[in-house]
């Protein structure tokens, strides 16, 4: 369904037409694995799971942490023959080139995460951001170009790749139109394609994005509450990774914001910062909940939620549901605890309904 039927196109046949649009790194290695759907999903899983738990070690996150980062709704798509398992390789990668200063793992997760999605665009800004927000700034000019130059040969190999089969060069950039992508104004209210259910897993998405890139910009600029905030490389790359995904998808698409749940959820970049909100020593008390939730619900209102009172409700619902995100932290031990318990309920039923959604044609992203 959706785009497994295209990247299974382009490994039985190669690239034509708008195919382009997607990048040749996951047909290319199912094709030279020569596997049915079922082999490409096991492997799939595999990679998912072998770098999920060196990225949980790393962290040393608890039992519950880890069940809550597992239990995530849009992993269903590391179950899936898409794109996703390769990309949370090529980014785990990159994730502890940064934090433990390895250049040659931050170069091998750009130059394939590059030739997995076109993340090339996100990625370049939120390394330059992350570079000069760090403590360590020697060499800085001379790292950047390195990144530049393999993030470039990515492109030019993709391209080359998408050549061999179209006769056309850089024919990706033009074929984003025919999806949509292409700068705009964003249009209110906010949707997604097929509305409902999927619009508000969507919009989680873009709430978290909004969060994440106003907490960085406010880092960026130094405001005062934030000053003793002291926050490693790789936070600050998820942070701008999951800040400007979100930004690109709302003003390319014109305010559609379909697939943003994969490009916010289903990528180590939302572990990262989930762990950095969890550890981080701070809480939160009742009245600030009480003010949270406000906000939370006003969002909402950029949305079709005030609709009908059916409407009205379900946003309501998910306003709960992501405000347990902040009851983790509040001041009340107890009921930090029960909202980590919720939170990993209500991901397991999602993530259920999500993946008999996707294997019975439904859209999920």
């Amino acid at each position: 369904n959706c785009d497994a039927e295209h990247y299974l196109w382009i490994k039985e046949y190669g690239y034509e037409g708008f195919r382009v649009a997607f990048f040749p790194l996951f047909p290319i290695i199912w094709k030279l694995l020569n596997v049915n759907i079922t082999g490409i999903v096991l492997i799939n899983g595999v990679l998912f799971l072998s770098s999920f738990y060196i990225l949980i070690r790393d962290l040393k996150t608890s039992v519950y942490e880890t069940i809550i980062y597992i239990s995530i709704p849009s992993f269903i798509f590391f179950f899936l023959p898409y794109t996703e398992s390769i990309f949370f390789l090529c980014s785990t990668l990159l994730i502890l080139g940064l934090k433990y200063n390895k250049t040659l793992f931050i170069c091998l997760g750009l130059f394939f995460a590059t030739l997995s999605r076109p993340a090339f665009t996100i990625f370049i800004p939120a390394l330059i951001i992350s570079e000069l927000l760090s403590e360590n700034r020697n060499k800085l000019f001379l790292r950047l170009s390195l990144y530049f130059s393999v993030t470039l040969i990515g492109i030019l190999l993709v391209a080359i790749i998408q050549y061999n089969d179209t006769l056309e060069w850089f024919k990706f950039f033009s074929v984003q139109k025919v999806w949509g992508n292409e700068l705009q104004i964003p249009k209110l209210p906010l949707r997604s394609w097929t509305g409902g259910f999927i619009a508000r897993l969507d919009g989680a998405a873009l709430f978290i994005g909004v969060l994440t890139g106003s907490f960085l910009t406010a880092l960026i600029l130094k405001f005062k509450q934030f000053k003793k905030i002291k926050i490693s490389k790789e936070v600050i790359f998820s942070l701008a990774y999951l800040g400007g995904v979100s930004l690109s998808v709302l003003f390319f698409r014109a305010g559609s914001l379909f697939s943003l749940n994969r490009f916010v959820f289903a990528t180590p970049f939302i572990i990262i910062v989930f762990n950095f909100w969890i550890k981080y020593n701070f809480s939160i008390n009742l009245k600030q909940l009480l003010f949270i939730f406000v906000f939370i619900f006003l969002f909402w209102l950029l949305f079709d939620s005030y609709a009908n009172i059916q409407t009205l409700l379900k946003y309501l619902l998910v306003s709960v549901y992501l405000l347990l995100i902040f009851i983790i932290k509040s001041d009340k031990i107890l009921l930090g605890k029960i909202a980590m318990l919720l939170l990993i309920v209500l991901n397991i039923i999602f993530q259920v309904i999500l993946y008999v959604r996707f294997l019975n044609g439904g859209w999920v992203g």
